[in-house]
């Protein structure tokens, strides 16, 4: 695709179906690449300014900051920078389910905002509301950073992940907001070998350049394809996302389509995100302001974020399972912004069948967050035999629920796997707090 059709897309007909849709892209794009160009003070200013914005909003607005801040005697006036954050206490994931009325401000009529949902894959999923300026900074973060790495917008690109099959037909707005964007959605929460020489197909057909999606399911994909010496050397850039990418995924993954693997961190919770440079480092996003707690090694522990802009469910010094090394620099390299230079605490597994079927820990639980499920665990439990365990919401979940759950999962694991549902009163965390969901007791092991 040449740079007039890019221009187009980008700056005609993406501005377009933003305003139809009330959405706002295209604004926070130009804002973040006008603030490539500022100093490091113009950005923490920048931060502050939203920073004492959003404190004054949630002490006005929401049951659960006023009175944290009152019982602290704090006023908005008293938190202006980063390290003023200090004096309120981190919120986590439990505290957030728990007081969740309390967090929602009461002026959440006046606001645009979307629904939003945890995997669960640290116990009990969490709901959450994301206004649409996370929405679209988010959004024009990864336009921004695809672009950086030779990405033009409105090319299509395949997208391996969870294409969800409890969706409902999209609007006629978001088919043609989609059909702008040019994804080429493929489930890959289970990828058989048939479903890999379709997927070959369909990227040769469509000269697809660019691949997005899990990072052990491109793995699995890519496995496939150097197997069995496949030549798809017209790719010329991955994203990975979701997962963590481990040196084995990458050198599979760089040396099968000599491009570069470029990973993409973030937690949609949390609003943040975080692109891989050149350079290994992650440069994280205006939006939040990021700290370590902790700390294991210097600069090294568990990572808290603040999202300046969600004013509709305002998570303010949040707690949501990762762990990292965050610096404000690295040697020579220059970002006018925070730098994640490690990822430690983001890793999931790869689930293998004798009959050919995998699946990936982050596709599965897409799937389970459709239900009212608290916790979950996925056990392989013997030859093409999976046991699922849950922890299931009484009140909500039903019988309905436990067959469309086996439907679902029927569809990954082939007719011949045999599939095991038990049930339990309650999962223990394990000592870091967090819960296995995925367990591959079994696995191959090559």
């Amino acid at each position: 695709m040449n740079k007039f059709k890019e221009d187009i897309r980008l700056h005609i007909l993406l501005p377009v179906a933003e305003k139809v849709k009330g959405t706002c892209a295209t604004r926070w794009l130009k804002q973040v690449e006008q603030m490539q160009s500022w100093s490091s003070e113009d950005v923490r200013l920048w931060q502050e300014g939203k920073l004492h914005a959003l404190i004054k909003h949630v002490y006005n607005h929401t049951i659960y900051y006023r009175r944290i801040m009152d019982e602290r005697g704090l006023k908005p006036e008293d938190i202006r920078t980063a390290e003023d954050l200090k004096k309120l206490p981190v919120i986590t994931k439990q505290i957030a389910r728990e007081h969740f009325d309390e967090i929602v401000p009461d002026n959440i009529s006046s606001l645009r905002y979307r629904e939003g949902k945890t995997g669960g894959t640290t116990g009990e999923p969490m709901f959450y509301y994301c206004d649409e300026d996370t929405w679209g900074y988010v959004t024009a973060a990864k336009i921004f950073y695809w672009r950086k790495y030779g990405y033009q917008y409105g090319e299509p690109f395949v997208a391996m992940g969870s294409a969800s099959l409890f969706a409902k037909k999209p609007s006629v707005v978001r088919r043609i907001y989609d059909k702008i964007r040019n994804e080429v959605p493929m489930n890959t929460v289970n990828l058989t070998d048939e479903l890999c020489e379709k997927y070959i197909a369909i990227i040769r057909e469509k000269k697809i350049r660019y691949i997005y999606g899990y990072a052990a399911s491109i793995y699995i994909f890519t496995q496939y394809v150097a197997t069995h010496s496949i030549d798809l050397r017209q790719i010329e850039g991955v994203f990975t996302t979701s997962e963590n990418l481990t040196d084995e995924y990458r050198k599979l993954i760089e040396e099968t389509y000599e491009c570069k693997v470029r990973d993409c961190y973030g937690a949609r919770d949390a609003g943040i995100t975080a692109y891989e440079t050149d350079y290994h480092y992650y440069e994280v996003g205006y939006n939040v302001i990021a700290e370590i707690i902790n700390f294991f090694e210097p600069n090294t522990g568990t990572l808290l974020s603040t999202n300046l802009l969600n004013h509709t469910f305002p998570l303010i010094r949040y707690q949501f399972g990762d762990e990292v090394e965050l610096t404000p620099n690295c040697g020579g390299y220059a970002y006018n912004g925070q730098i994640i230079k490690r990822i430690i605490g983001r890793t999931s597994d790869v689930m293998r069948l004798e009959n050919g079927h995998n699946m990936t820990a982050t596709g599965f639980s897409m799937i389970m967050k459709h239900f009212d499920v608290k916790a979950f665990s996925f056990n392989k439990a013997g030859v093409n035999e999976v046991t699922l365990t849950i922890e299931r919401d009484i009140a909500k979940y039903t019988e309905a629920q436990e067959r469309e759950i086996k439907r679902a999962i029927r569809l990954y694991i082939g007719e011949d796997a045999k599939l095991n549902i038990e049930y339990v009163d309650k999962f223990e965390a394990l000592q870091n707090g967090k819960r296995r969901y995925f367990m591959n007791n079994l696995a191959d092991k090559d």
